[in-house]
């Protein structure tokens, strides 16, 4: 105790050495309060020390909390694609000067990325490579490209100059890298499909393999060779969906084999979601191919020389020298929604009694009976594909279902549309005092009878359509006319729209998932059915596009596209986290190596065939340099479409049916892997056994 009351004092600043004798020979009496005021004081030191470190502990636990939060959000490196030092290979489907959506875009994303890399790196440094398509067959490049080019240096040269003059980019001219794959037309699919292994061929130029985008992934994967899977060669790989096959597939009627609606889906989410980290949709017009990778973002934009068309425009006190005629451009396709511009010109005569000319501007695989559809009147080949109303390209069925649904609820819908039907129809409808359920009924049945029964009832031939057909051309070209017409519903997000926009044109185009990006600009004059497309028409005729303001004009640009593509392809750490969790990384990787396995030796060849390949189907050959250019090289274009349904194929190659289906059935055994593995059943794994056995079962059918 007496060390005690020694220590104590000595800790409140008091003199041990002076105060000792004093506290040795005091009364206990006399040390009791000196004693508790040290006791007190002591009590308070310790609490309030106690006090602090419990603040400092919640602050740590919160700061722990943050840092946490913070980390969850952090981009993974992987992704981030505005560190230094990130090498970009972009592989497209397709190149100049084939002037389609998958040879212009990616061929600017390059540009862009590369005056990108040269900022970030601030360095003159080939960062960025664009890998496309050498057609090595004169008749492919006389198909696609319209001309011949006697080697890849000259088509090299051609895109650059191309680069240099036309799209006014001449540092990218100069630095950008270019690798050629070997590659062929398929005439039936209207594609370019890959020859041999890519992924072996860009690996093989001693490339640094880190940031991969896929122009199109479902469609580079469709019919490769075996080999490697992009994930396992690449750090990072991004793919961008451009094209809406199903939708293609569906409004051409589609074939068997891979180019059935359902097949498609099925291979094509199983092409992206095996071979990309990232998936990008150009818009919601796509369905979901990988939910937990996928992003809906436009990264896509115009060349500045569409803009500066726009400012010249805009600076014009007078149109008078525009041309009033609207004009479409594209590849003159069905599916580009040629077939309903059609029926919008049939409309338009029902109500004005006239069809408005229009100048159609491209080249395609459809275009004879396409021109002959619009001049001579013989419409014999879309009629039948318009004879369901259900479908979405019927405008007008689509309307009448909506009336009808809501003409219970909404009295005044009713009302409005009674007016629009008048307009249409020469019918009396009733306009007694009934009910709002009886009205629309009447309404509904004289809608139908005398405007979507008109389908049946319509001559085989009718008048020629006042239109023109100049051929393929640079849009940048138009700038005299003032209205863009585009009708299309098949696209993911259409660059001519957005071209047209830059110009300061109006667009004529339906409201649609593939057009929600542009409904925002006031120029943009979006239709839900026919009749709303002959009143935006007639606005446009009779009124003149508003100048472009700088904020909307940003948006169109490459800079802004490229800005946008950087986030868009960004994973946060807890994104990567979530997907390990689940396993999906797992599935991923189980996905490519099925695929893999089935694209070897010879099966892999005949199932390639049987899927619709084609002219590309014998890709291991090809790879061995055993390919037999009267049976594989020179394959016509009947051939391309008739060998999926030739029941003489089916039994000349009727033991390779049987052979993959019987290796398909069940696990596959230690002679596939070359090992002691054993594959896992999977949703993907049965859907293609479900196939295989279909056209086993048809083999044998046709025995």
């Amino acid at each position: 105790m007496s060390d005690d009351l020694i220590s104590v004092p000595s800790l409140t600043g008091a003199s041990s050495q002076s105060d000792e004798p004093s506290a040795l020979t005091a009364s206990a009496k006399d040390r009791l309060p000196h004693y508790s005021s040290l006791v007190t004081s002591m009590s308070e030191l310790w609490l309030q020390q106690e006090q602090k470190m419990t603040r400092s502990m919640q602050c740590e636990a919160e700061t722990s909390t943050v840092s946490i939060e913070t980390s969850r959000k952090a981009i993974t490196p992987e992704s981030d694609l505005n560190l230094p030092n990130r090498h970009f290979h972009i592989v497209t489907t397709a190149a100049l000067p084939w002037f389609t959506g998958t040879a212009v875009n990616p061929l600017l994303r390059a540009a862009y990325l590369h005056r990108r890399t040269q900022e970030i790196n601030g360095q003159d440094h080939q960062w960025v490579t664009l890998v496309v398509p050498w057609l090595d067959r004169p008749e492919d490049q006389k198909e696609t490209l319209g001309r011949i080019f006697v080697s890849q240096q000259e088509q090299d040269t051609y895109i650059r100059d191309w680069l240099r003059n036309e799209a006014n980019m001449p540092d990218a001219a100069s630095g950008l890298r270019i690798l050629f794959y070997e590659a062929r037309y398929h005439i039936g699919l209207g594609s370019i499909f890959a020859m041999g292994d890519l992924l072996q061929t860009i690996q093989g130029t001693g490339l640094t393999m880190d940031v991969c985008i896929l122009e199109e992934p479902e469609h580079i994967n469709w019919f490769r060779a075996p080999g490697d899977s992009w994930t396992h060669k690449y750090n990072y790989v991004i793919g961008v969906l451009h094209t809406n096959y199903k939708e293609y597939v569906t409004a051409n009627g589609g074939v068997s084999g891979l180019w059935a609606g359902p097949a498609i889906s099925l291979l094509s989410s199983a092409m992206v979601r095996a071979y990309c980290h990232k998936v990008i949709k150009l818009s919601a017009a796509l369905y979901d191919y990988a939910p937990e990778k996928e992003v809906v973002c436009n990264v896509h934009g115009v060349r500045s020389e569409f803009l500066t068309e726009g400012k010249r425009r805009a600076s014009e006190c007078s149109s008078e020298k525009d041309e009033t005629t609207p004009y479409f451009i594209g590849k003159l396709m069905w599916a580009k929604g040629l077939d309903l511009l059609l029926r919008l010109e049939d409309y338009h005569k029902a109500l004005t009694g006239v069809y408005f000319p229009i100048d159609i501007y491209g080249k395609g695989p459809e275009q004879e009976i396409i021109q002959k559809a619009f001049q001579t009147g013989s419409r014999n080949r879309k009629e039948n594909r318009h004879a369901n109303e259900n479908s979405y390209g019927s405008i007008i069925g689509k309307t009448v279902d909506i009336i009808q649904s809501n003409a219970i609820h909404v009295s005044d819908e009713t009302e409005t549309a009674s007016c629009k039907s008048k307009v249409a129809s020469d019918s009396s409808i009733s306009t007694s005092k009934a009910s709002s359920t009886s009205k629309a009924s009447s309404l509904i049945s004289a809608f139908r009878h005398s405007i979507v029964s008109q389908d049946s009832t319509r001559p085989k031939l009718r008048e020629p359509i006042p239109c023109q057909f100049p051929g393929r051309v640079d849009h940048l070209a138009l700038g005299r006319y003032k209205t863009f017409v585009n009708p299309s519903i098949s696209e993911v997000l259409c660059t001519t729209t957005a071209e047209a926009l830059a110009m300061g044109k109006f667009v004529i185009i339906p409201i649609h998932p593939s057009n929600e990006f542009f409904l925002s600009f006031p120029n943009c004059l979006g239709y839900r059915n026919e009749f709303e497309f002959v009143a935006s028409f007639h606005w446009a005729q009779n009124n003149e596009p508003l100048p472009m303001t700088t904020e909307l004009a940003a948006k169109l640009t490459w800079e802004a596209a490229t800005d946008r593509f950087i986030e868009a392809s960004a994973i946060t750490v807890e994104e990567a986290h979530n997907r390990k969790q689940h396993g999906q990384t797992k599935l991923d990787e189980r996905i490519a190596w099925f695929h893999n396995e089935l694209g070897k030796g010879k099966r892999g060849d005949m199932l390639r065939k049987l899927l619709g390949g084609g002219p590309v189907s014998d890709q291991v050959k090809y790879v061995n340099g055993t390919q037999d250019e009267t049976t594989s090289g020179r394959l016509t274009d009947s051939d391309d479409t008739e060998s999926l349904s030739s029941s003489e194929s089916l039994v000349n190659d009727g033991q390779v049916i049987s052979d993959i289906s019987a290796s398909s059935d069940g696990e596959m055994g230690d002679d596939e892997l070359g090992g002691n593995s054993k594959f896992r059943q999977s949703a993907f794994s049965t859907a293609v056994r479900v196939r295989l056995s279909s056209l086993k079962k048809q083999y044998h059918d046709s025995g």
